[in-house]
C-alpha cells in the first residue's frame, strides 16, 4: 500500500509538472491572440497561428541548423570557459582573503556594465564571432564568482575543523564537503546564468551582424519587417534557452542518483 501511495504522489507530481507549463502556455497564446485580435493589423502583430506555423517551417529553412549550433558553440564556449574560471578563482579567494578583495571590485564593475556598452567597446577591436563570445563570458563570469564565492565561504565550518582534526586529505574535503555543500549552488546558478548568457550571445550577434547566428536571422527578420519572421526565430531562441536550461536540471539529477550511489 505504501508503495502505491507513493507512485500516486510521484505520478501526481509529474503530472502537475506537466499541467502549469501546459497553462502557462495556454495563457500566454490566449493574451497574444486577443491583443493580436484587438490591433488587428497583421504586419504590427500576427496572430499565434501564423508565428507557429513559420517557426515549424524554420527547420527546413537552408542554414538553420549552421546558424543555430554556430550560436549555441558560442553560448557554451563563453559558458564553460566563465564556470571553470569563476569556479578555480573563487576556491582560492575562499582560502586566500586578499585575493577575493581584489577580485571583488572588479566583479562588481562587470556586473554594473551596461551589456549595450560592452558590446560596442569591443567592437572597435575584436572580431565579430570572437565579440560574441568575450561579452558572454563578462556578462556569465561575475555572476557565477559572485555565487560560487559565497557558497563556499558558507560550507559548514564544523565539518571543516573535524575534517582537520581526523586529518582528512584535501581531495577528500572537496569531494566529501566542498562539492556536496556548493552542488546546488552550482547547478542552480549555472541554470540560470546559461540562458542569460545565450540571450546575451544572441543581442551581441544581433548587434555586430556574426554571419551565420540567431541573432544574424533576428536581425535580417528586423531589417525587412517580417513581423511573423522575427517572432519565429524568437521563439526558437525561447526554446533552445529551455533546452539548455532542461539540460542542466538533468544533469543536476544525474548527480544527485551518483551521489546517493557513493
Amino acid at each position: 500500500m505504501k508503495k502505491i501511495a507513493v507512485d500516486k504522489q510521484k505520478a501526481k507530481k509529474i503530472a502537475l509538472n506537466i499541467f502549469y507549463p501546459l497553462l502557462s502556455f495556454a495563457i500566454l497564446m490566449a493574451v497574444w491572440a486577443i491583443a493580436a485580435k484587438v490591433k488587428n493589423d497583421a504586419f504590427v502583430l500576427p496572430m499565434p497561428s501564423a508565428v507557429l506555423a513559420r517557426f515549424f517551417k524554420l527547420g527546413a529553412e537552408q542554414g538553420f541548423w549552421l546558424s543555430v549550433l554556430a550560436t549555441l558553440l558560442r553560448t557554451a564556449i563563453c559558458f564553460i570557459t566563465s564556470f571553470v574560471l569563476a569556479l578555480f578563482l573563487a576556491a582560492l579567494s575562499g582560502l586566500f582573503k586578499p585575493m577575493h578583495r581584489v577580485l571583488s571590485p572588479i566583479v562588481s564593475f562587470l556586473r554594473a556594465a551596461p551589456t549595450v556598452a560592452v558590446i560596442f567597446i569591443l567592437y572597435s577591436f575584436m572580431r565579430k564571432d570572437s565579440m560574441a563570445i568575450a561579452v558572454g563570458f563578462l556578462i556569465a563570469f561575475p555572476i557565477l564568482y559572485s555565487a560560487f564565492y559565497s557558497a563556499i565561504v558558507g560550507v559548514d565550518g564544523d565539518l571543516l575543523k573535524m575534517a582537520r582534526l581526523y586529518k582528512v586529505s584535501p581531495t577528500d574535503r572537496i569531494r566529501f564537503i566542498y562539492l556536496p555543500s556548493i552542488a546546488d549552488c552550482m547547478f542552480d546558478t549555472g541554470r540560470s546564468t546559461l540562458s542569460l548568457t545565450l540571450k546575451v550571445v544572441i543581442a551581441s550577434e544581433m548587434l555586430t551582424n556574426v554571419a551565420r547566428s540567431i541573432g544574424d536571422r533576428i536581425q535580417v527578420a528586423y531589417a525587412t519587417m517580417e513581423i511573423s519572421y522575427l517572432l519565429a526565430w524568437t521563439l526558437i531562441a525561447i526554446v533552445f534557452s529551455f533546452v539548455l536550461e532542461w539540460a542542466v536540471v538533468g544533469l543536476k539529477k544525474l548527480w544527485e542518483v551518483l551521489r546517493c550511489r557513493t
